[in-house]
């Protein structure tokens, strides 16, 4: 297959071989931090549950195609076409759903034929972005499907790992460093950009330090952990729920300024959890987009030395 990798260079993969550890949030809530800053945006739902359309509410309105489109353009190598055009401003989506199931299936038949499945969603993504201006391309990957991780990885130039701090979190952190290596074999350009820590106080110095060595650890000294962590909070199930991302929440419930009570001699207001929640997201995607610009500034050769570079 003839993939433009230049094309691919701000294709980002979320992936852990864990559900329920932020992949899906962390896809939406970047997408639309980054789209309010300027940023146009390309999401990519490879997970056959579709969150994507729930965070951004276009799930049961009749937009969205359950990874149909998808499923078509991969299965008869068309082009790649987006499903759900300014699902936010500045934010196009290729939708996912119980369709990609059909998928997974296709590309076990080609992994045992002996065929390259890395190079199946790369090919085509490269023409989509040959041809349209996108500043960044997210793909949101599911927890449970080889196949599909590597799918996602094989079109990606960073990889970013959201984890939680229990074991098994980390054993499927530990499954997604095994599918980037493998993905290597046709993507060399693929890095690990960072992991992120979630379900952490930013506090928690001595739980980070913990967590960071068994990261450390367990991906044989390569693991470049982001500063920011995000907290646990059920402002997001109640976001999601609402249809909308967590700093949308967050700025219907903010209400007064601080200082306009401190003016007036009266107590502020808690700021809320989908607040704080939304400043969390806003510390890392800010930390995430730094990172790329940093390491693309890098001089040629140096691509080796990233994971060195970037260790908090």
């Amino acid at each position: 297959m003839n993939v433009n990798r230049d094309a691919l260079s701000r294709v980002i993969t979320i992936a852990n071989g864990k559900g329920g550890v932020g992949k899906t949030s962390l896809a939406t809530t970047l997408a639309g931090m980054a789209a309010e800053a300027g940023y146009r945006i390309l999401i990519i739902d490879l997970d056959p549950q579709g969150n994507v359309g729930e965070d951004l509410g276009y799930t049961g309105a009749g937009r969205g195609d359950d990874g149909a489109g998808l499923v078509g353009s991969l299965a008869a190598g068309l082009p790649l076409a987006v499903t759900v055009e300014a699902a936010r401003p500045g934010i196009d989506v290729i939708s996912g759903g119980e369709r990609l199931d059909d998928l997974a299936g296709l590309l076990l038949s080609r992994h045992r034929g002996g065929h390259a499945v890395a190079d199946v969603l790369a090919e085509p993504l490269s023409r989509l972005l040959e041809a349209n201006d996108y500043d960044l391309v997210i793909i949101d990957s599911p927890p449970g499907e080889p196949n599909l991780q590597l799918l996602a990885l094989g079109a990606a130039r960073w990889l970013i790992i959201p984890t939680r701090g229990d074991a098994s979190s980390l054993k499927g952190m530990v499954r997604i460093v095994q599918r980037l290596v493998e993905a290597r074999q046709h993507n060399p350009k693929l890095e690990l950009l960072g992991v992120v820590l979630f379900g952490i106080a930013s506090s928690a110095t001595r739980v980070k330090r913990e967590i960071s060595a068994q990261i450390t650890d367990a991906l044989g000294g390569a693991a470049p952990l982001f500063l920011s962590t995000i907290r646990h909070s059920v402002a997001a199930t109640d976001a999601r729920g609402a249809g909308l991302l967590i700093h949308e929440q967050a700025s219907r419930l903010e209400g007064e300024p601080f200082w306009k009570a401190l003016k007036e001699g009266r107590k502020p207001t808690s700021p809320g959890a989908a607040p704080a929640l939304a400043s969390d997201y806003a510390s890392l995607s800010h930390e995430i987009l730094v990172r790329i610009s940093e390491l693309e500034q890098q001089p040629a050769g140096d691509e080796e030395h990233a994971d060195e570079t970037v260790k908090a």
